[in-house]
């Protein structure tokens, strides 16, 4: 995390960054022609994203129209010893998925102090995310609702960002594994 805080006070990377797997319910085809849109229509200053994952989708996703776009980086499998370094060099975390029960991800980034950028299907919402504090929430499969999220986001000053970053580390923090497990137990515990 301190490594993250200095790259990013140094110069505040604008850079979207998204780590799942390339399929059906991630919602990267719907994230690539969002994010290429708001480039052509000059709504995108100077932000990029970077996508990082490989599945059944990559290839067809990777060469649509709108994931060639200069802007759009597929990065594939990354090691997870590179992540850390990935995430410190990102500006906010963005999840649009159509199905995601849970969304371990959501507190990985929250925990590198990203802002977070989530779909209202993305169950992890509820723990890590608190709207606008330290991120946005749009409606799933909305391509104009995820457009408006990542314009929120590409519109706050570098400072408003540091401190939604720094609100998401919190939110992060604050579920450790023995939350995980009294969760574990209440639930398999119940009759």
């Amino acid at each position: 995390r301190v490594a993250a805080c200095d790259v990013r006070a140094q110069r505040y990377p604008h850079r979207f960054i998204h780590v799942a797997r390339y399929i059906p319910t991630k919602g990267q085809q719907l994230l690539c022609d969002a994010f290429a849109e708001l480039c052509d229509h000059g709504r995108a200053r100077d932000w990029e994203l970077h996508l990082v994952g490989t599945g059944e989708l990559f290839d067809q996703v990777r060469n649509s129209p709108s994931g060639r776009h200069p802007r759009i980086v597929h990065r594939g499998f990354v090691q997870a010893a590179d992540l850390p370094q990935l995430l410190a060099e990102a500006g906010a975390s963005v999840l649009p998925s159509m199905y995601e029960p849970w969304g371990v991800v959501v507190q990985e980034h929250a925990c590198m102090g990203l802002p977070l950028l989530l779909s209202d299907a993305v169950g992890a919402a509820e723990r890590f995310l608190e709207v606008p504090t330290n991120g946005d929430l749009h409606r799933a499969g909305d391509k104009v609702d995820l457009q408006r999220s990542l314009q929120r986001i590409i519109g706050s000053s570098d400072s408003e960002l540091m401190r939604m970053g720094d609100r998401s580390a919190a939110l992060g923090a604050s579920w450790t594994p023995d939350h995980w497990a009294a969760m574990a137990e209440e639930h398999l515990l119940k009759p």
